[in-house]
């Protein structure tokens, strides 16, 4: 996670500032697997990420779920459908209890209008995800499994921090690179003997975060090439 996320828009925010937004602002409470926002909605309200963790979801016609990202803690979403007026381009899911922070889309637009420093936040969380988009783009057209599967990995272990707690499924990594179940169950059980992670029922754990962005890195530079430890 970039350290601009890390913040949270609420905390880019002055306390004055910050009490006028929720004072106009309400709370959502999730449950686990429901649906917060669904594609092509026309609704306009953006959330920010009190508690819980969240999909960012399309489905294909035959009910397939696509994953996008996850978000958690401080980030937020439904900015786009804020800014144009133009119905969801995504769904989102809880995959845990949550809550959320609703915030008007004019209270939105009006707090950006006023704030450069929440202006200024937005654009760069804007561009992070254009780049990110760009290098998924190129991971499903250019790359095996296994290097996505490292891929997916890499930003996963670099958006926690660390923290192992309440990984991702099996199903929902693969979901991530547009792969299956079987595939990254084998792919983690090599990373798991290579000492490179520790895994455990919704659990993971990076015991050697150098030795995969090296991997990542070498793979990036020759995507026709094997990722190097085999």
């Amino acid at each position: 996670m970039q350290q601009g996320e890390r913040r949270g828009l609420l905390g880019i925010l002055s306390a004055e500032a910050r009490r006028d937004l929720l004072a106009r602002s309400g709370t959502v409470r999730v449950r686990k697997g429901q649906a917060v926002v669904a594609r092509n909605e026309p609704s306009g309200d953006v959330f920010v990420v009190q508690e819980g963790r969240f999909n960012v979801v399309r489905y294909s016609v035959d009910g397939r779920e696509v994953s996008m990202r996850e978000l958690t803690e401080g980030q937020l979403f439904g900015e786009l459908s804020a800014i144009d007026g133009a119905a969801r381009s995504v769904g989102i899911v809880a995959v845990t209890d949550g809550r959320l922070l609703a915030i008007p889309p004019e209270a939105f637009r009006s707090m950006i209008r006023s704030h450069p420093d929440a202006a200024d936040w937005l654009i760069r969380r804007l561009t992070e995800q254009v780049r990110s988009l760009t290098d998924r783009v190129f991971e499903l057209s250019a790359l095996n499994v296994r290097t996505r599967l490292h891929c997916e990995l890499l930003r996963l272990a670099r958006s926690r921090d660390g923290d192992s707690a309440s990984a991702p499924t099996h199903a929902e990594l693969a979901n991530r690179i547009g792969s299956h179940r079987e595939a990254v169950t084998r792919e983690l059980a090599i990373l798991a003997e290579r000492k490179i992670i520790r895994a455990g029922r919704r659990r993971l754990e990076f015991l050697d975060l150098a030795g995969l962005e090296e991997v990542v890195a070498a793979a990036l530079h020759d995507p026709a090439g094997d990722s190097g430890w085999w």
